[in-house]
């Protein structure tokens, strides 16, 4: 009986362990073949697997923000019974300094204000006091002409430090500056003026300076963005893009030098490219991105208020690469980037938004690449379909979608949390207390390579030149390298300065003297060989050192 009750047993623990290895089997291939992990770069510009520095915390639709109180008569939020209780193309939203949202609900005509945690405050479709007039018919077939009170598909929208809203109401081609009450203050329209060469003002993004200044993005304007005062003036344009050097440009360029009149007339003329997004940090600088997949100059810059890039100023402008380094491929199907939205958190993280992939990907101030996360709707089934806009508040960021019409809300993990801890001290040059940070992060994700430059600048600033080249070299960073081999070898040079100069020393001594010695013939021929192959094998060690010290550190 004993025996029988054994061997059930162990049947049973033997189909339970072949269950559990059949389930692990099951969640590596389901991990392996995920394609929203995240991931990073190494040295060579390859995408590496890399822990995730943020998870999808929650999923906000209409229903959760509670857009049905707007088709309920007996709610404070009513507007009336047809009112959509669901987001529509969504186009923009906006987190102000008060840590309320501003949606853009663009197929619905709207502004939808919600609190930090997406509940509904009020809805802004109508407004009064608009210079703007519209011809419509009336209830008895009339045309008459009438103040514009609704939008009329906004695509952008940017609130002030004193809550007056700046809205791109596209379609009614002006920004509105409005206070909360939905009352106009001022409208910002087609500027009368030669310098604008454009028929249209179909505005799409607006931001706001701390002087008011109003800068206003249009895509059929390439000049930069447009620039008002704060009473509505035109002053200019301001930071335009630079034209992508292609051979077809340089060919163009060439061939106006020869070319007659009618032979310039047919040629392209290279123009820049227009801005897809911008963001305003709070030091008042501008960064904006550019969308069009193939225009790699340009594609990310922070503008300073004379509208100069000074990414190039403050980094190696030249090596600077954002979005995917490679081509993506889901399905069989192949991806560009295009970069759509850009958002600068409270702590100077960079976020950009990937429309192509549905990607965020995430820079520290020096424009390292710290994380990617995110994916489109076709790599699977809960990622983005049409991602239009992103936002971020201390540990969480917020990526609007206009087609799945709802707010992903992404949260910092412990290893995005170890990760930012580090990126903080390291980027204020305290290098030696973001040690351990780091440690904490290779130790967790070795394919980090950030993390084994910033060990081993640590381990330099300790004097601790050995162990910083090898962390240097484990990164292939070679500039780094060179800096802590130079200064190793001044160390060993101070270090046995004293001895090696007696040792020249003694050795020009004892030459003279076997000179002096072999010219009156008193040491054998065979001793004197003997002396300097016992003296040359003594030596050798030390001369090794010098001379590789001599060298340099180039080679590794």
């Amino acid at each position: 009986m004993i025996s029988v009750t054994r061997i059930n047993i162990k049947k049973t623990l033997c189909v339970l362990l072949a269950f559990l290895m059949t389930c692990s089997l099951m969640a590596t291939t389901v991990f392996a073949e995920d394609p929203c992990t995240s991931y990073s770069y190494n040295a060579w510009g390859k995408a590496v697997p890399s822990q995730n520095g943020y998870l999808v915390k929650d999923t906000i639709t209409g229903k959760d923000m509670g857009l049905d109180q707007l088709s309920d008569p007996e709610s404070p939020l009513f507007v009336s019974e047809k009112e959509p209780n669901a987001l529509n193309d969504a186009k923009d939203f906006f987190l102000s300094s008060k840590n309320e949202f501003y949606i853009v609900d663009t197929g619905n005509n709207r502004i939808l204000k919600t609190d930090v945690n997406f509940n509904l405050l009020a809805c802004y479709k109508t407004f009064t006091g608009s210079k703007l007039t519209e011809e419509v018919v009336d209830e008895t077939g009339a045309t008459v002409t009438r103040e514009v009170t609704d939008l009329k598909a906004p695509y952008g929208i940017y609130v002030d430090n004193d809550d007056i809203m700046y809205i791109a109401d596209r379609d009614n081609q002006r920004v509105v500056k409005c206070n909360q009450n939905g009352e106009v203050i001022t409208e910002y329209t087609r500027p009368d003026t030669e310098l604008y060469n454009s028929q249209s003002f179909y505005c799409t993004k607006v931001i706001v300076d701390a002087a008011k200044n109003v800068y206003v993005i249009c895509p059929a304007v390439n000049k930069g963005a447009i620039m008002f005062s704060p009473s509505g003036t035109f002053v200019g344009y301001y930071g335009a893009n630079r034209v992508e050097v292609t051979a077809e440009v340089i060919k163009n360029k060439i061939w106006r030098k020869f070319a007659s009149e009618s032979q310039r007339a047919t040629l392209v003329n290279a123009t820049p490219v227009e801005y897809a997004n911008f963001d305003i940090d709070s030091e008042g600088f501008i960064f904006t991105v550019t969308e069009v997949a193939n225009v790699s100059t340009d594609a990310v810059k922070k503008l300073n208020p004379a509208g100069n890039n000074i990414l190039e100023l403050t980094t190696n402008a030249a090596d600077l690469k954002f979005g995917d380094q490679e081509t993506v491929t889901y399905s069989g199907t192949t991806y560009q980037t295009r970069l759509t939205d850009i958002t600068i958190g409270d702590n100077g993280l960079i976020n950009i938004l990937d429309y192509t992939s549905g990607r965020i990907f995430q820079y520290d101030r020096d424009c390292n690449l710290l994380f990617t996360f995110g994916c489109d709707q076709e790599a699977q089934k809960s990622g983005f379909d049409n991602p239009n806009a992103i936002e971020c508040l201390g540990n969480l960021i917020y990526v609007l979608d206009g087609r799945n019409n709802d707010v992903t809300v992404f949260e910092e993990t412990l290893f995005g949390a170890y990760v930012h801890e580090a990126v903080e001290l390291f980027n204020r040059g305290l290098y030696e207390e973001a040690l351990e940070y780091w440690r904490e992060v290779a130790k967790r994700d070795g394919n980090y390579n950030m993390a084994y430059v910033a060990i081993g600048r640590a381990l330099l600033n300790q004097d601790n030149y050995d162990e910083a080249l090898e962390y240097f070299k484990i990164a292939f960073d070679d500039e780094d390298y060179n800096r802590a081999f130079e200064a190793r070898r001044k160390e060993m040079l101070r270090d046995n300065f004293t001895l090696i100069t007696f040792l020249i020393l003694i050795l020009v001594v004892i030459m003279i003297v076997i000179g002096y010695l072999k010219k009156k013939g008193k040491i054998p021929q065979k001793l004197i060989r003997t002396f300097f192959k016992w003296l040359g094998t003594k030596l050798k060690p030390l001369a090794d050192k010098v001379i590789t010290a001599a060298k340099g550190g180039k080679k590794k």
